[in-house]
């Protein structure tokens, strides 16, 4: 009974983070575009959760992030604090192209916490979203990819669209368009000590 309890409470908040993202406004979304790249960076290791299979990074540009580490890397275990590593990253996003005279929702970070009282303890479900706008700087319909870069800063990165139908839209995407990312993942799927 808990159990199902969790995963209603989990499809709920789910449920609420994909429709509380403000694109039910005048013009509607026109499609989600799942998007795939894979970039790399030099960083020392500041810390390692073997449990989480995280490590906290202070990279060569000053800037720090933990990311999860992929079940396929191997020689995680290896990984120690104040290692300088290079690391492959593979960068999932799910983006919502809106409408001509769509207003964009404003970046945010939702957080939804769900708990459930059961006749053995309490259980609990959390999920989070981070909603950030983003522009088209290209778009190639026939390699399927779309180059975008955050307004708040970076480079321009280049993402395959791993979607049949968001392939099939994106030749109504354009540069200059935005992009609103409703879901992101970073996962470090490769780590080589630097010598």
């Amino acid at each position: 009974m808990l159990t199902r309890r969790i995963l209603i409470a989990t499809s709920l908040v789910g449920s609420m983070l994909v429709t509380g993202s403000a694109f039910a406004q005048d013009g509607q979304a026109i499609v989600g575009i799942s998007t795939v790249t894979t970039y790399s960076a030099d960083a020392r290791i500041t810390a390692v959760d073997p449990n989480a299979r995280t490590v906290s990074l202070a990279f060569t540009n000053g800037a720090t992030a933990t990311r999860q580490v992929s079940p396929s890397v191997a020689n995680f275990a290896q990984t120690k604090v104040g290692d300088m590593v290079s690391l492959a990253f593979e960068d999932r996003l799910t983006f919502v192209l809106s409408g001509p005279n769509t207003k964009t929702p404003s970046n945010r970070d939702m957080n939804v916490t769900v708990a459930t009282r059961g006749g053995s303890g309490v259980a609990g479900a959390s999920a989070g979203q981070a909603v950030a706008t983003w522009w088209v700087t290209a778009v190639n319909p026939s390699a399927g990819t779309i180059s975008l870069i955050n307004p708040g800063g970076g480079e321009v990165r280049t993402y395959n669209v791993t979607t049949p139908e968001g392939r099939a839209q994106l030749p109504r995407v354009k540069p200059g368009d935005s992009v609103t990312a409703i879901n992101s993942s970073v996962a470090v799927i490769a780590i080589t000590p630097k010598s």
